[in-house]
């Protein structure tokens, strides 16, 4: 039995760096993506769940995830990994920040996730895939390559019976399946399936069960700093794993609830609220700064993202009939 989890309401810059150095074995986490919208889920027991995920800049995006990564990095052991879900929009320019943190030969691999679903577009191929930066921390990590592998095609030879090299050395299937590559056809969580929680961006169990048992192992400590929905941190329980999670947005936090609860973890963690972010009339505009992505929580901010919420569903079908541009699934602020 792993130890209790912990989940945190709360600014996770502030928990990353109250937690004591090498203390996690694995950061898998997916930040915000820059996409310069508000982010909003379907209606349901979870609303009004929306957020802004919208930025003065490139660079003010940056600015805030820089002291974060750094603070993930502080906190892996020596053979601890680091796994950040990002897309296009930024993920060459956070290669490039973990390069500078980690050192470039502390590069793993870059995984991309393909899926399929929405739209097409009609002046570009279609944005079906996101990007999953992987850093080590030392020169040696956990990888159960094993824990991963998938059944053969069916029409494999291979898997049938083996091949022989020219030297005349025999190989046999391996009865677990083939090792996967980094390339991952995963769909997205489809709107009937009873995984779907109702929270925008959330990804789906099965691309978080297969990073959590790759890059870890029973007991280990995952920790998801941008929790969103909870999805690594019901998988890493599940896996019998120790976890830690956190988000800034209170409609995060009780989505994350409700799956532990569901999945029948209700008293295997314990959960911490750590100051809340600005209320009343400190709240900027969203993307004037870079603190406006945590300014969702006062009356002001709350209003306006209801009613923008409103105003952007109605307009959605219009929207993604034009839209070569956006990705689907929709990213998160801060969602697994």
């Amino acid at each position: 039995m792993s130890e209790p989890g912990l989940l945190v309401l709360g600014d996770n810059l502030e928990f990353l760096r109250a937690e004591p150095p090498g203390s996690a074995d694995l950061v898998v986490t997916d930040p915000p993506f820059a996409t310069g919208r508000l982010r909003a889920g379907p209606s349901g027991p979870a609303a009004p769940a929306a957020f802004p995920d919208r930025w003065a800049s490139l660079e003010a995006y940056l600015d805030f995830l820089r002291p974060r990564l750094a603070a993930m990095r502080d906190l892996l052991q020596p053979r601890g990994s680091l796994v950040v879900h990002l897309d296009f929009r930024a993920a060459h320019l956070v290669r490039a920040e973990l390069d500078r943190l980690f050192g470039r030969g502390r590069f793993v691999n870059e995984i991309i996730w393909h899926y399929t679903g929405g739209g097409r577009g009609k002046r570009a191929f279609a944005r079906k895939h996101d990007n999953l930066l992987w850093y080590a921390k030392g020169p040696g990590w956990t990888f159960n390559i094993d824990s991963v592998r998938e059944p053969y095609k069916p029409t494999s030879g291979y898997a049938r019976g083996g091949i022989v090299s020219r030297a005349g050395k025999r190989y046999a299937p391996h009865p677990d399946g083939t090792p996967v590559d980094d390339v991952w056809d995963i769909p997205i969580v489809n709107p009937l399936s009873p995984e779907r929680c109702g929270y925008p961006t959330q990804k789906p169990e099965r691309l978080l069960e297969r990073l959590i048992a790759a890059l870890s192992n029973p007991g280990d400590r995952v920790v998801d700093p941008f929790c969103g929905s909870g999805t690594a941190l019901v998988v890493a329980a599940r896996l019998g794993r120790a976890w830690m999670g956190g988000d800034i947005f209170p409609a995060a936090i009780a989505a994350t609830r409700r799956r532990l609860d569901a999945a029948g973890f209700a008293g295997a963690y314990t959960l911490r609220e750590d100051a809340p972010p600005p209320r009343g009339g400190r709240c900027a505009p969203a993307g004037q700064s870079s603190s406006a992505q945590y300014c969702s929580t006062c009356p002001a901010t709350t209003a306006r993202l209801a009613s923008q919420n409103s105003r952007e569903r109605m307009s959605m079908p219009k929207r993604a009939a034009s839209s070569a541009a956006l990705p689907s699934p929709v990213p998160r602020s801060s969602a697994l």
